[in-house]
């Protein structure tokens, strides 16, 4: 069975799967990092890939997806079917900042305390990060010979050994860097320059970095279990895959005007793509990675932190930990006898309520600009929220909107998977591809309100 090995790294953890060339998930797989929000974060990547491989591998063809989470979302490939994994893909998130030695300033990490070189005005993301980077680790900066990478491009240097940046589209330029840029925040035209030799040459998504080199497959492989048996051999396709939540919108196959997605994690954005910018209180607006077309979201910031720090009380309440399905079980089940699971209850309508809040802002903006004439009540939900039915349902009933989960509710994946299948040259286009990939599998009608 021909697939493709794809991994998403997180902030405090790698996701990943195997994904066959027709869509389906023959296993998931997340590991924990430990030396998250340490200066030295990126140092652990490669093992965990290593680690979520060797899960993968092992229970394509048992059905076990080696999680704590529900195993709904993953096929088998069934007895004496042998695996074939034909490209790696890697995804990522935010402007996080890697050495060559792992040294790294993670997307959210606070910057340097002498900031007063660092510009606040720029429209660029990554530009403050960079020159905090550069303090931060001022002897890697210095060095002639010194290479920064943003994101997931660092592992893909330790799989290939090559060096490049990943632009999603062209006009996110703005966003990024360039040497004009460099020298509007501040820098020499020299100094600018030399920023600029340290980071590598933009490519989009969906481009193939470079080969598997036989170090990287040999770590791989290494230790025990299935992957010793060779199953990724040097010399496959390494892809670029995007920053997470342009991966997430693809393997949503949110790229058409008018398509709504919800991506519920420990944060959780509401995403409309569009056929022309929209503005709103609360709308941020970025380009597709469709030409053409834009991405309106409105974030509700810690929606998921909150869910897990609720958790964690009602453990504490139980004397035993709580999983988020018997949580969300407990509180839709209570008889109101109890004022800390009203406490619960009221969270989760509140954060339905606000989701609801959130469509009802970008549906008037986009129907009030002309983006989007016309909108379906309909959402794709992805990210780890969207592991529970219960609180689909919810959202559901909350907000009207007929909720759809995939096979894969970790749409980032699914996104690497569309990257890898057109890299691959199997599909003509990313339209094809996520067609192809992304099914919806669950569909969640909206009922009567929940009292």
């Amino acid at each position: 069975m021909n697939s493709v090995f794809c991994a998403d790294i997180g902030t405090s953890s790698l996701k990943a799967a195997l994904i066959g060339f027709d869509g389906r998930v023959f296993a998931f797989s997340r590991v924990s990092f430990n030396l998250f929000y340490t200066d030295h974060a990126a140092g652990e990547w490669m093992e965990a890939l290593h680690k979520a491989l060797a899960v993968c591998l092992s229970s394509a063809g048992t059905g076990n997806s080696g999680t704590t989470g529900s195993d709904a979302n993953t096929g088998t490939v069934g007895q004496g079917a042998q695996i074939s994994i034909d490209a790696i893909c890697i995804s990522g998130n935010g402007p996080t900042l890697c050495a060559r030695d792992g040294s790294t300033l993670l997307w959210n990490a606070s910057l340097p305390d002498s900031t007063d070189s660092i510009p606040t005005n720029t429209s660029s993301i990554y530009i403050p990060r960079i020159l905090g980077f550069a303090k931060k680790f001022q002897d890697y900066w210095q060095q002639k010979d010194s290479i920064v990478f943003s994101g997931p491009e660092y592992l893909i240097y330790l799989l290939t050994g090559n060096a490049l940046s990943i632009l999603p589209e062209k006009r996110f330029l703005e966003a990024y860097w360039s040497k004009d840029a460099l020298e509007e925040a501040g820098l020499s035209a020299k100094d600018a320059e030399d920023a600029m030799q340290k980071l590598p040459s933009f490519v989009p998504p969906a481009s193939i970095a470079g080969s598997l080199t036989k170090t990287a497959a040999e770590f791989l492989c290494g230790g025990e279990g299935e992957c010793a048996a060779g199953l990724v051999k040097d010399g496959i396709p390494v892809v670029c895959g995007a920053p997470d939540f342009i991966s997430a919108l693809v393997g949503t196959n949110t790229l058409r005007a008018g398509l709504f997605c919800d991506r519920a994690g420990s944060s959780e954005g509401i995403n409309l793509c569009t056929s022309k910018p929209v503005a709103g209180q609360g709308i941020r607006t970025l380009p597709s990675i469709i030409p053409g077309l834009w991405n309106a979201s409105v974030l509700l910031p810690e929606s998921g932190e909150r869910f897990c720090a609720y958790k964690e009380k009602i453990s504490r309440l139980y004397a035993r930990p709580i999983s988020l399905d018997e949580m969300v079980q407990i509180l839709l089940e209570s008889d109101g006898s109890l004022a800390e699971l009203d406490q619960g209850k009221y969270l989760m309508l509140q954060t339905a309520m606000m989701v609801r809040d959130g469509l009802n802002v970008l549906r008037r903006a986009a129907e009030e600009s002309g983006a989007v004439p016309a909108l379906k009540t309909e959402m794709t939900v992805t990210g780890g929220q969207a592991e529970n039915a219960l609180w689909n349902q919810m959202k559901a009933n909350v907000t009207g909107y007929t909720l759809y989960t995939q096979s894969l509710v970790h749409a980032e994946l699914t996104g690497d998977a569309v990257f890898a299948l057109l890299a691959l040259g199997l599909y003509k286009d990313i339209h094809s591809a996520a067609a192809a990939v992304c099914k919806r599998e669950v569909c969640y009608e909206p009922q009567e309100a929940i009292r």
